[in-house]
């Protein structure tokens, strides 16, 4: 045992060094699979987006089927009462469908855009945080082998480390 400790002194600043380089190793790993769990995260919010913005889409759509539909039934009213389904109270009535109609779908056109564009912010949003964990993982590597490197400069020098005796047994004293 006593013998070792001389060797586990020696080795000491390389085990050292070899151990921020593993540390460093994994900082690397670590940011490169941050980005991308963001990257897939920006997906996602695209896809969100997407989703969204359709069902605006169809809501806009649903609301054109009712109101020709309602506009429909006005005009077969009109006929029904005798009186032209396309002018007077008829048509007055076709006429406000259509304006309220037409304000209602373009609210959610403009809905659907807007769930477009806070989508692709989103994603600018969480690719940006990607590169962010991936370039901090590298500058968190640069510093622990900096640190190691400052480390082992401090306790691998000559005056302090001590070295293992060296015992050539193969040379014989004997005359």
């Amino acid at each position: 045992m006593a013998a070792a400790i001389p060797f586990i002194t020696a080795a000491a600043p390389y085990l050292a060094v070899g151990s921020s380089v593993l540390s460093a190793f994994g900082s690397i790993q670590q940011g490169k699979s941050q980005n991308e769990m963001y990257k897939l995260q920006a997906q996602q919010a695209k896809l969100k987006a997407s989703r969204d913005s359709l069902q605006y889409e169809q809501q806009a759509n649903m609301l054109f089927e009712r109101m020709l539909q309602t506009n429909a039934t006005a005009a077969a009213k009109g006929f029904a009462g005798g009186v032209q389904g396309f002018s007077g109270s008829s048509k007055l009535i076709q006429e406000r469908n259509k304006k309220v109609a037409g304000r209602d779908i373009q609210i959610m056109q403009d809905s659907s855009k807007a769930a477009m564009a806070f989508g692709d912010s989103q994603a600018l949003i969480y690719k940006a945080a990607g590169k962010n964990a991936k370039s901090s993982s590298y500058f968190d590597a640069i510093a622990k082998l900096g640190t190691a490197a400052v480390a082992y400069g401090t306790t691998a020098s000559p005056e302090t480390v001590t070295r293992a005796p060296v015992v050539d047994k193969s040379f014989s004293y004997e005359g």
